[in-house]
């Protein structure tokens, strides 16, 4: 009977021990949802910001104007956007199989407030076809990464680009302005 009665302390004490080692590991996966849950609360709290962006690519040869490629966008402060504007082009001869090529706008851009500044950070890239009536036709592909700053409601050039082969001449502008 003291035997028993050893044996019983020794298992309360033994399950003792184990329950306070294990209460906070088990207690812990509790606790993460909560810590999830509010920094989703904190970024939905997060005052909205909106601004509209307007790009401008002037293109122009030998020195005369050739058109210009403009967009105007909304987008939200801290958020990446996108936009895709194009078609397909079949660029293989017509008796061999089928190859496509894309043609058209392709512009992935975010932007922040920091310093009074707007910081800037995106990919333009714009396909053209030269001579469409050629096999294959000639693409033009014009490509910019960006990673710049820019002051509020003043359309700043941020980007000159000159193609030798081709004589053209390229101006990448943008304006930022806080939407109301």
């Amino acid at each position: 009977m003291i035997i028993k009665k050893e044996i019983m302390g020794r298992i309360a004490l033994l399950g003792s021990i184990i329950m306070i080692v294990c209460l906070p590991i088990l207690t812990s996966g509790m606790r993460a949802p909560d810590d999830k849950q509010k920094k989703s609360e904190e970024k939905s709290r997060r005052q909205l910001v909106l601004y509209n962006l307007e790009v401008t690519l002037d293109e122009s040869f030998e020195g005369k104007s050739s058109g210009a490629w403009n967009f105007k966008m909304l987008i939200r402060e801290g958020e990446t956007n996108r936009v895709r504007i194009g078609s397909k082009v079949l660029i293989s001869p017509a008796e061999a199989e089928p190859k496509f090529a894309d043609v058209g706008l392709k512009f992935d851009c975010k932007l922040d407030e920091r310093d009074g500044l707007i910081s800037l950070e995106g990919k333009l890239e714009i396909n053209d076809l030269v001579s469409p009536a050629t096999t294959p036709p000639t693409i033009r592909n014009f490509q910019a990464e960006i990673d710049t700053a820019v002051p509020l409601d003043k359309a700043t050039t941020i980007g000159v680009y000159d193609d030798s082969v081709s004589k053209r001449h390229y101006e990448l502008r943008v304006t930022v302005a806080k939407a109301k």
